[in-house]
């Protein structure tokens, strides 16, 4: 999906700054998305966490590199893969499709980096 790319987040970055929106914060839906917005700021000198800090979400091993690096949402993705495997061979199991949802919340942890000033 174009929407979440580095490049896509780095257009939207030097949009929302040349627009005027007044704004200290990014919060990004993926450390992809973030890794853009990051360009984004310092192809138009936006100082990352001075003017504006920056965190991600999944924990990417490359967001610990970058420069700045990034702050992000580790979402415990092992906790989910074991879960999504554990669904699915229930599911296998059965001769018609469950009728109800089942909710799953995983564990997560927030890893400050120097994006957002750690």
């Amino acid at each position: 999906m174009e929407a979440f790319t580095m490049r896509a987040g780095a257009q939207r970055a030097r949009e929302m700054v040349e627009s005027g929106l007044g704004f200290d914060g990014a919060f990004c839906v993926t450390d992809t998305l973030a890794m853009g917005v990051l360009r984004g700021l310092a192809d138009i000198e936006v100082k990352v966490p001075e003017q504006v800090k920056v965190i991600g979400f999944d924990n990417v091993e490359s967001s610990e590199f970058l420069v700045p690096s990034l702050s992000t949402i580790d979402p415990d993705h092992g906790a989910m893969a074991e879960r999504a495997v554990a669904l699915l061979a229930r599911r296998i199991g059965q001769a018609e499709l469950p009728q109800d949802r089942e909710e799953f919340v995983s564990h997560f942890s927030l890893v400050v980096r120097e994006s957002t000033g750690g």
